[in-house]
């Protein structure tokens, strides 16, 4: 039996994202921040839609946040913790939702042996400022404070603190 793994910090978890410029490191894929996708909807929900959204859903299924269940951003451990992998960053890579589930807890070894999802290219070049929609959530975050949970108050504290070192 494995041990649990710790949480990975946000901090930690930001530096992540922001070194793989926001792409999935297995398929080239621009990955999306998921709490802002939970923001989007409320915020179109607010505005009177009463018809079904499928932006977000707690646990990214397929038919309640097709996005999230295809390009999520998470973060994957290159070599699994379940088999001894660390938490440290250089075991740690951004990945789209699709790409880990489908990783799982292979070796890299074993990984490269599965078919592969096709890595995209993009027809004008890579993203050079793609940033996951993470600067979106930091604007829709401000404007209501109200309804974030704990999780999306200490993403804001991160991120925006991440952007004002950045200037």
């Amino acid at each position: 039996m494995t041990k649990p793994r710790p949480p990975l910090s946000k901090e930690l978890q930001l530096r992540v994202f922001r070194r793989d410029k926001w792409v999935c490191r297995w398929c080239n894929r621009p990955v999306i921040f998921a709490p802002v996708m939970r923001l989007i909807e409320s915020k179109v929900r607010n505005a009177g839609r009463v018809e079904p959204l499928s932006y977000y859903h707690t646990h990214w299924t397929r038919d309640g946040a097709p996005l999230l269940d295809e390009l999520g951003a998470v973060i994957d451990h290159i070599e699994a913790h379940s088999t001894g992998g660390s938490s440290e960053e250089p075991n740690l890579a951004t990945a789209c939702c699709r790409c880990n589930v489908r990783k799982s807890a292979a070796s890299m070894h074993e990984w490269a042996k599965r078919p592969q999802r096709k890595p995209i290219k993009g027809k004008y070049g890579e993203p050079q400022h793609w940033d996951g929609l993470s600067a979106l959530f930091v604007v829709l975050a401000k404007r209501d404070r109200s309804g974030l949970t704990a999780s999306e108050k200490d993403w804001l504290r991160v991120l925006a603190g991440a952007t004002a070192d950045a200037r």
